[in-house]
């Protein structure tokens, strides 16, 4: 336990992340699992249905990020969370019920609003009460938690599922429903320091948002780094399985094998990375493992055999274990600590929309050029990012950490 940083004990940090665990959880089990049997089994709808679905909860999910973190900023991150995983329980049930593409988007539409105020509510709990010395550290357990609950859902769900289609939303529904309640009881209704001193004159919204614009125009060198980044991600997600089942024959099982062996890696680095950054600075490990990234993706292109390509996979497990802690640690020492939920708001609404970029990127690559294209425009985008991290001054990325507001 010495090992763990300890802000990552206090009680409400450990309940905001075992909530972050949960409902990652359940929307790793309803994406990668639910929805696509419900959608063509029982409701016999088109792939373009479902992914309509899919499209429409990551939409929401994102472009409300920033407006929640405002809102948990001056009414608590409590209220915000518990509020708004109630009406994700609601979009679960809606999706339960649905009978046609129209329910099932809406429900889905529902569960995006519902779990918006997650992430910012996580990252400002955690953060917020943190040694600033141990930024990335932390950061490196939200990130686990997330790898554990998205990880461990779909499987779960997919025995349940043999048994039937009420039992699995009925455990997704209750899930969320303990995540709600973990944040009601033992998360604080915090609020920022300047908002939570009553002395202060009454909150102006229009003077907040003011100033909130001219804090992004300080650190707007941060945002083609954020979209890239995440485009870069994006751009695979949709060929990944079928390039292993295409080009190198993999089985589902070994496929299966090879996710939880890289996924497993990645959780075990991720705290040790973290340390690491704290220690030393996020310049060598954000610039080495894009580096690193683009390296592995071109190697992992030249593969025809499967443990080779799983070699490589392993290295990028690795390597984004170090990209993680570091680039989060470098966000939040750049950000005004009197509006930590709004600002971390916007940084994940501006990678959210990299994240829906990148699919129809990648899906279009494998069709009009190759299933090599996208791994190899992966690569270039990485590279070239970590080239940028090792010249350009950026706030947040050196050793030296940032005078807190």
């Amino acid at each position: 336990m010495k090992a763990i940083p300890r802000q990552i004990l206090k009680p409400h940090v450990m309940s905001a992340l075992i909530t972050l665990m949960l409902v990652e959880f359940v929307r790793g089990a309803l994406i990668l699992s639910l929805l696509p049997n419900i959608g063509i089994d029982a409701l016999a709808l088109t792939p373009t249905a479902i992914g309509l679905a899919i499209s429409t909860h990551y939409f929401f999910d994102n472009i409300l990020r920033t407006p929640m973190g405002f809102l948990a900023d001056h009414f608590g991150q409590r209220t915000v969370l518990a509020l708004g995983l109630c009406i994700a329980a609601l979009g679960l049930i809606i999706i339960a019920g649905s009978v046609d593409a129209l329910t099932l988007t809406g429900g889905a539409a529902l569960l995006g609003i519902g779990v918006s105020p997650l992430w910012p509510a996580v990252i400002t709990t955690v953060t917020a009460n943190g040694d600033e010395k141990q930024k990335a550290s932390s950061m490196g357990y939200i990130y686990i938690a997330w790898l554990i609950g998205g990880g461990s859902g779909p499987v779960l769900v997919n025995f349940i599922l043999g048994w039937s289609y009420r039992a699995a939303f009925t455990l997704l529904v209750t899930v969320l429903l303990v995540g709600g309640l973990l944040s009601v009881t033992t998360t604080p209704a915090t609020r920022s320091p300047a908002h939570a001193d009553r002395r202060l004159p009454m909150f102006d919204p229009h003077r907040y948002l003011q100033e909130i614009i001219v804090h992004l125009k300080e650190i707007r060198v941060l945002f083609p780094g954020m979209f890239v980044q995440t485009l870069a991600i994006g751009i695979l997600i949709p060929v990944l399985t079928p390039y292993a089942r295409v080009v190198l024959g993999v089985s589902p099982q070994l496929q299966s094998v090879a996710m939880l062996t890289v996924g497993g890696a990645t959780v075990i680095l991720l705290p040790v990375m973290g340390k690491l950054v704290d220690r030393v600075g996020a310049r060598p490990f954000l610039s080495g493992g894009f580096l690193l990234t683009a390296i592995a993706l071109v190697l992992f292109t030249l593969q025809t055999s499967v443990w080779p390509a799983i070699g490589f996979m392993i290295v990028l497990g690795f390597s984004y274990a170090m990209i993680l802690p570091s680039w989060n640690s470098v966000l939040d020492r750049a950000i005004d600590r009197e509006k930590r939920g709004a600002m971390w708001g916007v940084f994940m609404t501006v990678e959210g929309l990299g994240t829906a970029a990148g699919p129809y990127i990648g899906g279009r690559l494998w069709q009009t050029v190759g299933p090599q294209a996208p791994f190899l425009l992966s690569a270039a985008v990485v590279g070239a990012m970590g080239l940028v991290y090792v010249f350009m001054r950026i706030p947040g990325l050196g050793r030296r950490l940032k005078p807190s507001s």
